[in-house]
């Protein structure tokens, strides 16, 4: 197994905690709900490190889902959000090749050392039909307050996500081109800082989601948000 500091007792405890919808989250279920329209009715879809698997749950009506993580505690919480929630690696996916139409992950392989990250790309493009889509979201290098922010909660010890590297776009192309995955775009989640985490708001839900509303209108988000995706395809 490529190195890769997975750590299952770490992400037990993270998902043993309540959650709330924090500011990226909103950002996420947009985006995602956007991806499920543009799918065929039937398609088999896959979340590799689903967490809660939150937005499987916007798949789940008409597709086939399936939710894969190392923590059973996510699991747990995932099993009402998809239709067949698996404890697995993400190294040794447990599905056949070219088995889904889409597969994607958020906040996962920046906790793989090279080349660990693009091997873990890699295995999700073997699972991957020819013409199915690979989407990858990582923290982005290039946002300035996210870096601030993490480096606060280093020297506090409160970044409780174990280890963790961040991504330019470029660093995240070349590591999807590595793992043999045609890039066709980049996006950017949450360009406005931080109003609350999975487990603290500033403010409610319904302020912090027509806030989120606005970001539609904000151009190159890619180059500032906290989160920097690619939209692959599998050739």
């Amino acid at each position: 197994m490529p190195e890769s500091h997975q750590n299952t007792e770490l992400w037990d405890k993270i998902w043993k905690k309540d959650q709330i919808i924090s500011d990226y989250s909103i950002r996420y279920l947009s985006f995602m709900t956007e991806i499920e329209r543009t799918l065929l009715a039937g398609s088999t879809v896959c979340e590799a490190g689903c967490g809660t698997g939150q937005t499987l749950r916007i798949f789940t009506p008409r597709h086939r889902t399936i939710g894969l993580d190392i923590s059973a505690n996510a699991l747990n919480l995932a099993r009402n959000n998809c239709n067949a929630p698996i404890q697995g690696d993400i190294f040794r996916i447990p599905l056949r090749d070219e088995t889904c139409d889409l597969i994607y992950n958020s906040g996962v392989i920046e906790h793989f050392i090279y080349p660990g990250n693009v091997a873990a790309v890699a295995e999700m493009a073997r699972v991957t039909r020819r013409g199915g889509r690979i989407i990858v979201i990582v923290p982005n290098t290039l946002c300035l307050w996210y870096k601030i922010g993490k480096e606060i909660a280093y020297r506090m010890k409160r970044f409780e996500f174990g280890y963790e590297e961040d991504y330019s776009p470029r660093r995240l192309k070349t590591t999807l081109e590595e793992a043999g995955v045609e890039v066709t775009g980049y996006f950017g989640l949450q360009a406005t800082p931080v109003l609350a985490t999975n487990d603290k708001e500033a403010l409610s839900f319904s302020i912090r989601q027509k806030i989120a509303r606005l970001e539609r209108y904000y151009p190159f988000r890619e180059y500032y948000s906290y989160a920097v995706g690619i939209v692959g395809h599998k050739e």
